[in-house]
């Protein structure tokens, strides 16, 4: 009893501990809230229909990131290695990233809406009801495919909203934001229109209206937190002159600037997305929607392993960048606690998933339990994926991030050509152990170049305080 009590006392004075900890109860509830969302369309709708509404949320995601460019990735770098007290530029580092981001997502919806007859033929058709290609029907239609473009423009307000809260250590409305606030949206218009989703009617429609209001919300959110900024401001000065000897951070860079600036950091996000869903898009590419579906359900519940693994990368980021920036000194210590925090927590998650699997995916449909060992191979998967995560960190600490490009974009042509290999003689099965091999190359690549680079290594001088 005594042993627990120590260890009770030592998470709540440990602030990393505690910080991880909440954050893993937002990740949960997260979590959770999108597992309900995804049960509710396995459950209620036709596994076709389920494979093309989970397909076409893979879709916006992954687009909505990639026309980020790395603008969500500087903005957690340079709002989090500024100082705290430096609230203006926290406001207009904000601000000029808004920018950025509106213009570079209605060039990727222009791109979506150009490219809607072509996504609609190579992945929202049906695939089984006729052997002739010139005769298969559209399951999606054009129309629903350009409106849902709008959500490409919506999630990305979520995310950089989501991003600024970490970056500010609002760790856990950032955690809330980025995960829950999507499943809210959708979950709330599910049940007011009730009759439409269960008929299979305008799934398309309610999915993209939800993206819609989670964007609204988290803007107005962030907005009105930017009310309070003199407020903040004036507590800080009132109780110290720090204010005084804060050296201000640059004025946020203008628009082509910042783009420019940010796309060094535009491969790491793009490429670990695609490393994460290139999978459900080729199964969607060489397989009929039903296996979509049930490869879809099996992605989803490994990326349990990655919620997790999220929710401490929006404690640990931010504190290693500032560490870094400030206090060297901390940061050999802090580095390899975290790692090791990491990978004890998501080897947990995982042998807790795998055997609680059968169960898991029943509640997904009895049909879906095909899918137990593309599971298994896509959590070890996500395991070795997790272990490379604050190794990653220094990489871009470090301004290294071309090796960590090359790396990725290995891992990807890696992930790319098992999948050509191994789906269509193996199935979804075959996808899974193509994740797993990829993510194994990302680990000991990164390791390797990680120990040869020396980037836990400073100059004795970067040592000193």
């Amino acid at each position: 009893m005594s042993a627990l009590k120590k260890l009770f006392s030592k998470v709540l004075n440990n602030p990393l501990l505690k910080q991880s900890l909440w954050s893993l109860i937002a990740r949960f509830v997260g979590v959770a809230l999108n597992f309900l969302v995804v049960m509710i369309i396995t459950n209620q709708l036709p596994k076709s229909s389920a494979g093309d509404i989970l397909l076409l949320m893979t879709f916006i995601t992954g687009i909505a990131l990639i026309s980020r460019l790395g603008i969500d990735q500087l903005l957690m770098k340079e709002v989090a290695s500024a100082h705290q007290e430096d609230l203006d530029f926290h406001e207009g580092f904000f601000k000029a990233s808004l920018k950025a981001v509106l213009f570079l997502s209605f060039i990727f919806m222009a791109l979506w809406a150009l490219s809607s007859h072509y996504i609609q033929a190579n992945f929202f058709f049906d695939h089984i009801a006729n052997s002739n290609i010139n005769e298969k029907l559209p399951n999606v239609s054009i129309t629903e495919l350009v409106v849902a473009s709008l959500g490409i423009l919506f999630f990305n307000l979520v995310i950089l909203n989501s991003t600024y809260l970490k970056a500010i250590k609002k760790t856990v409305m950032g955690v809330l934001g980025q995960n829950a606030l999507t499943a809210i949206t959708f979950l709330v218009l599910i049940g007011l229109f009730w009759n439409y989703f269960s008929t299979d009617q305008y799934v398309f429609y309610i999915y993209t209206a939800s993206i819609l209001l989670a964007g609204v919300i988290a803007i107005i959110y962030t907005y009105r937190s930017f009310a309070n900024k003199t407020i903040a401001a004036g507590n800080i000065e009132t109780h110290s002159s720090l204010l005084e000897t804060v050296s201000k951070t640059t004025t946020p860079p203008h628009l082509y600037a910042l783009i420019s600036k940010s796309l060094p950091l535009a491969p790491v996000s793009i490429i670990s997305f695609l490393m994460i869903f290139t999978d459900t898009i080729m199964v969607g590419w060489f397989l009929a929607n039903e296996q979509v579906a049930e490869y879809s359900v099996a992605s989803k519940i490994s990326y349990i392993v990655l919620f997790f693994l999220q929710a401490m990368e929006a404690t640990i980021y931010p504190r290693l960048l500032n560490i870094f920036s400030h206090n060297k000194d901390k940061l050999h210590s802090f580095f390899w606690q975290s790692t090791a925090l990491v990978i004890t927590v998501v080897l947990s998650v995982t042998v807790f998933m795998y055997l609680l699997s059968d169960w898991i995916l029943i509640a997904f449909g009895k049909e879906y339990d095909v899918a137990k060992s593309a599971l298994g191979l896509l959590l070890i998967a996500q395991l070795f994926r997790a272990a490379t995560i604050t190794f990653s960190f220094m990489f871009i600490i470090r301004e290294k991030v071309r090796y960590l490009n090359y790396i990725l974009v290995t891992a990807f042509v890696v992930n790319v050509v098992c999948n050509i290999i191994f789906i269509q003689s193996h199935g979804i099965e075959g996808a899974a152990f193509a994740t797993l091999v990829a993510n194994a190359t990302l680990l000991v690549l990164i390791i390797a170049l990680f120990a040869a680079h020396k980037l836990l290594t400073l100059p004795k001088e970067a040592t000193q305080p």
